[in-house]
């Protein structure tokens, strides 16, 4: 942590050292705070950059902004903000406590210190803040140990009700565990284990397990953490079905999500029909596999979404060769349309869709080579 003032230095014309360089010389009591100090912390470069301070976070911003010049965002409600410059992103937060009404349900919040703040935090490696105020600057808050679980590579909670007010918090606790290849605090394991029993993740919205699993997938090692929850009974999952995500690494988010109960997460109609596909994955690879003719290829491919004809080939790279050929067959136009028909003389209705799709296939198999042969299969037809 001592680091800052070197790592300031360094970043002479960076976006947070002009914002600390603002804070400074303010009358704002300012913290970096949760990532940006934990990784700061580890070694690891940070990319999360979160200022909490005391006071009203949203004048300080449009303050900040003056001088940044970014793109500022205001999100009243929350009494937050974010300002971006260059693709570098500042979040500013008040200080606040929070209470909670009910389990899984979004907290009361009010105005506070950077204490209270630290106070409703999810783990103890993340509950730490870093003043830039000047007149404490530099000076390291962690009232819950997090440097010291930092040194002994542990995860654990602030306190006992802490899965039961925010159950998305088991979900990071795999995924930090999993980035830092830390271990569960002894509690903390208990907590999760209790956790499990009483089904707490089913009391989230579908949007907020959607939003964790998205997140877990968007980590380097995903299946590690999909192995994990299915071990601790969160989400209990075939060795098979383990093994396939772990091929699929960061591609493999719909495949787990068709191996779960998905009926309430927010799925838009695009996701549902690839979610669809991959529950049907083995079906359809045993058609691919006995297929032989080009427009069969063309057509079991053809129907699935872009990421299931992705995973196959990364699951049986044998089906290369049907995908080099599917790839040749979609740059293929009919040779005849509707108004064809019409011309000829056929009355439209829901053979002109059998004739089209007849005489395509014809054209994918390379039987039918030329406009011509087209329209004479056609008329010989009629």
């Amino acid at each position: 942590m001592a680091k800052l003032n070197s790592l300031v230095k360094k970043q002479k014309k960076s976006v947070l050292n002009r914002a600390i360089d603002f804070f400074f010389k303010s009358d704002y009591h300012t913290y970096l705070v949760g990532g940006y100090v934990r990784d700061n912390a580890m070694g690891i470069e940070p990319v999360d950059l979160d200022i909490v301070l005391e006071g009203d976070a949203i004048k300080a911003a449009r303050q900040l902004n003056r001088n940044l010049k970014g793109d500022l965002q205001i999100y009243q409600v929350f009494g937050t903000a974010t300002i971006t410059v260059n693709n570098e992103r500042i979040d500013l937060a008040t200080a606040r406590g929070e209470q909670y009404p009910n389990s899984a349900r979004l907290p009361h919040v009010f105005p506070a210190t950077i204490i209270h703040d630290l106070n409703r935090r999810d783990f103890t490696i993340n509950a730490m803040a870093m003043s830039v105020s000047h007149h404490t600057f530099g000076e390291i808050f962690d009232p819950f140990n997090g440097l010291e679980d930092i040194r002994k590579g542990l995860i654990k909670v602030l306190h006992r009700n802490s899965f039961v007010d925010d159950p998305s918090r088991l979900l990071r606790a795999f995924r930090y565990k999993n980035r830092f290849d830390f271990k569960f605090e002894e509690k903390t394991r208990q907590f999760i284990n209790e956790a499990v029993q009483i089904k707490l993740i089913d009391r989230l919205t579908g949007k907020r397990i959607l939003n964790e699993i998205n997140l877990i997938f968007d980590e380097n090692d995903p299946g590690k953490i999909v192995r994990e929850l299915s071990m601790y009974k969160f989400y209990p999952l075939s060795t098979k079905s383990i093994r396939i995500i772990e091929r699929l690494s960061r591609d493999g988010r719909y495949y787990f999500v068709a191996n779960i109960d998905y009926s309430k997460l927010p799925l838009s109609r695009s996701e549902k029909a690839i979610v669809q596909h991959f529950h049907k994955l083995d079906v359809i690879m045993k058609k691919l596999s006995k297929t032989q003719t080009k427009s069969s290829i063309f057509h079991i491919l053809n129907d699935l979404e872009e990421p299931v004809r992705k995973a196959i080939v990364i699951l049986q790279p044998k089906f290369e060769l049907k995908f080099k050929i599917y790839r040749r067959l979609q740059k293929i136009k009919p040779f005849i349309n509707g108004q064809d028909l019409k011309k000829i003389g056929l009355n439209e209705g829901p053979q002109f869709k059998k004739i089209l799709s007849r005489i395509f296939d014809q054209q994918l198999d390379g039987k039918i080579k030329t406009r011509k042969q087209a329209l004479d299969q056609i008329r010989l037809k009629a």
